[in-house]
């Protein structure tokens, strides 16, 4: 091997460099060459520049975030794992040119493993487009993200610098000279291979993403801690089901979005928070393309929509495509309707206990799940003797203090103490509190870390989870008050003010938060009292409805006139929107009159829908329908199913022939063949038929994307203003196709 093709050898490298420099620059000339473009953009001296071993690395994240989908030419990696391959390897240890031949600019520099690796976790970071190259947004991003901000011209200067091909970004190869010059700027002193192994481990507390948009460029951030924390919960829930054996077990926080991406994992957590919302029969297991994982997702977020998850502003793609930010913030909502979904009194009665005295049973009903379990936690501090009492999931629960004494009132077998508190080690304190609640049975773990910065949302699946664990409740005393609970007769009304509640919080209306004290409407009949609801909604249906000036706000309805002031204005706007609200009154929404509710939230919902089909049909030159024509289009387009013999046409949308769901199945099956699986349909001869036919109808509907916020129930039973919502959404998939 002749000595030019070895840059460690060649005669041009024995010079006055360090060998610091050397690796970076390779000959004197090169690095004043170097140094006259950088001076060039108003680079400070080499010695004040900036360096590798100067980033505050804990701002950075792990290059998961960024994690890159495979080329059409190399196998897609595991989910959830790097795809290094776009880089190709980093030349350890090689020597020989090249592509370019003896110029020293164009030869690889040779780097450690260790050092590479790093390397690329780096890259990856900034990376954020995951195209495998770095422009001057993402460096200019990632640079004020590491706090060090740095003037433009010079960030154009390095990558000019480095940028061997002229094309204005960065490959692999040159962020590898780019790092060998930076670090040789400031000096010998670090290695290059630890100050990387720096930045990642402490990038471990945090992941960071890099978007851009309309020119402007944002770094998001988030923890890592929640990130491993839902994987664990993911593992301890879902590992034993042998369909997610290629996904299950999670092993490293950054499996976590890739395990996602194809939806399976999605749906069968969607189903533990709310069983049997996915007729599982409709899941694609195992998806081998894009069409469908594209059925999985839109299920996923469908069927979220449908328990109360908010999933505005989340697509199929933004899953696919692992978008970190959107799939924690959806993970997090799903695992925390898992943890919340039984702390309610219809599941555990005992919480009767909790009432407060002057307090009714239905001031106590009308409490959100997060707020009973709060209450419930002050209770059993009560009970235990403390002073203290929680008010925020953070700071109360810092020192573990509260911790100690929940734990050691609602130990069965008493083995919890507080004896841990004499210790004034917090990390020990919390330690000891995580430990305990994994005895106890907790599904949620936490670690001592969470407890100790004060977690919000770690924090409250812990104690939600200790809940479901060990509640710690005798029944209460008088047990009469039971008999003021819901009964069963109330199933239908139940039904409709759940579908009712869940369209009006997938509506997105960004003024819920301050008018509902959980964020969102879980009371029906409750969060609408003060008329607030009703009106933000319907200022949605139809914006600039609403004179804000003339509405008492949430402060003001503490006062009941002022409440009776808004359903007043809710009954008046109503009207003008066409509503038939014939003997409804303000005092009716005030006191909760449920029948004249639903109603009201019907002809809402009702408008919305229509709404939207009259949107969509004026694109199309169309007019305006109602139920007739709906029906109408609906048997045209099961024409062929009827003519064969398969189902008949109907009436109306309360024909007590689409019981059987046979109908809907053709409905579907015309607009969409490859949504329905034959195999899979029964007769709908017996009740059980009737049900299989129901669920797996409505799954098949949602893996098309259409919005539907009816149970199985409705159908089978067959309740006219939830097949109206059924046959809408359809139709609108097939105006929109």
């Amino acid at each position: 091997m002749a000595d030019d093709d070895d840059w460690e050898t060649d005669a041009d490298f024995e010079n006055n460099l360090t060998e610091a420099e050397r690796r970076a620059y390779g000959n004197v000339e090169t690095k004043k060459n170097y140094e006259k473009v950088m001076d060039k953009s108003g680079s400070s001296a080499p010695g004040e520049s900036i360096s590798l071993t100067q980033l505050d690395t804990s701002k950075f994240g792990s290059p998961a975030a960024a994690a890159s989908p495979a080329t059409a030419s190399s196998p897609a990696p595991a989910p959830g794992k790097l795809d290094t391959s776009k880089f190709g390897a980093p030349a350890a240890g090689a020597s020989g040119a090249a592509a370019g031949g003896k110029n020293v600019l164009n030869r690889t520099r040779r780097i450690s493993d260790a050092a590479s690796k790093e390397l690329i976790g780096v890259f990856q970071m900034i990376d954020a487009d995951g195209s495998g190259t770095l422009t001057i947004d993402e460096l200019v991003a990632a640079f004020e993200k590491l706090g060090m901000s740095t003037p433009r011209d010079k960030v154009v200067a390095m990558l000019k610098a480095v940028d061997e091909d002229g094309n204005g970004s960065v490959n692999f190869e040159e962020f590898v000279a780019m790092a060998e010059r930076l670090k040789a700027q400031r000096g010998p002193s670090d290695a290059l291979g630890s100050a990387y192994t720096e930045m990642v481990d402490k990038g471990k507390a945090k992941l960071t993403q890099v978007t851009k948009s309309g020119g402007h460029t944002a770094v998001h951030s988030f923890a890592v801690d929640e990130c491993l924390a839902y994987a664990d919960f993911l593992n301890s829930k879902l590992a034993w089901d042998p369909k997610l054996k290629y996904l299950l077990p999670i092993t490293d926080f950054a499996e976590l979005f890739g395990a996602c991406s194809d939806g399976v994992l999605l749906c069968k957590l969607i189903n533990v928070a709310a069983p049997e919302t996915i007729d599982e029969r409709v899941i694609n297991m195992q998806p081998n393309n894009r069409f469908l994982i594209n059925e999985n997702l839109n299920l996923a977020i469908q069927a979220a929509k449908s328990i109360g998850i908010k999933v505005v502003n989340i697509g199929a793609s933004d899953i696919a495509e692992a978008n970190p930010i959107l799939v924690l913030g959806l993970m997090w909502q799903i695992i925390k309707s898992c943890l919340l979904s039984k702390i309610n009194l219809k599941e555990n009665p005992n919480l009767i206990r909790l009432l407060e005295e002057g307090e009714s049973l239905e001031m106590l009903l009308k409490l959100p799940p997060e707020k009973l379990l709060m209450r419930w936690f002050n209770y059993q501090l009560k009970e235990a003797g403390s002073s203290r009492r929680v008010e925020v999931w953070s700071r109360d629960l810092k020192d573990s203090e509260l911790y100690a004494h929940l734990l050691s009132q609602i130990d069965p077998d008493k083995k919890c103490n507080t004896r841990v508190l004499s210790n004034a080690d917090l990390t020990a304190r919390a330690t000891y509190v995580a430990a305990q609640g994994q005895r106890l049975g907790a599904d949620f773990t936490v670690q001592p870390a969470d407890i100790v910065s004060g977690n919000e949302k770690l924090n409250l699946a812990f104690v939600a989870a200790l809940f479901n664990a060990c509640p710690g409740l005798a029944p209460p005393e008088d047990l009469s008050m039971l008999a003021e609970m819901p009964s069963e007769d109330d199933s239908g009304d139940s039904r409709e003010e759940r579908a009712f509640r869940m369209w009006i919080n997938s509506l997105g209306i960004e003024s819920i938060p301050e008018v509902c004290e959980s964020g969102k409407v879980d009371n029906l009949f409750e969060d609408v009292k003060d008329g607030l609801v009703l009106l933000h909604t319907m200022d949605k249906l139809k914006p600039g409805t609403v004179s804000w000036k003339e509405v008492n706000t949430k402060d003001k309805c503490k006062m009941v006139f002022k409440r009776n002031e808004n359903g007043s204005k809710v009954v008046e706007l109503g009207k003008q929107m066409g509503f038939s609200l014939v003997g409804v009154g303000g005092k009716d929404i005030v006191d909760g009159n449920k029948k004249l509710l639903l109603g009201l939230v019907w002809q809402m919902m009702r408008m919305d829908m229509m709404g939207f089909l009259a949107k969509v049909r004026a694109g199309a030159g169309g007019a305006a329908m109602g139920d007739k024509e709906m029906v109408a289009w609906a048997n045209g387009k099961v024409s062929a199913a009827v003519a064969a013999g398969v189902c008949a046409t109907i009436s109306d949308f309360g024909d007590k022939r689409l019981a059987d769901g046979l109908y809907l199945f053709e409905l579907l099956a015309a607009i969409e063949p490859r949504c329905v699986n034959r195999t899979l349909i029964t007769e709908g001869a017996t009740d059980e038929e009737k049900q299989l036919n129901a669920k797996y109808v409505i799954s098949s509907a949602r893996k098309i994307g259409c919005s539907l916020f009816l149970l199985w129930e409705d159908v089978v039973e067959v309740k006219p203003k939830m097949i109206l919502s059924f046959v809408a959404a359809v139709m609108a998939h097939d105006m929109q196709k």
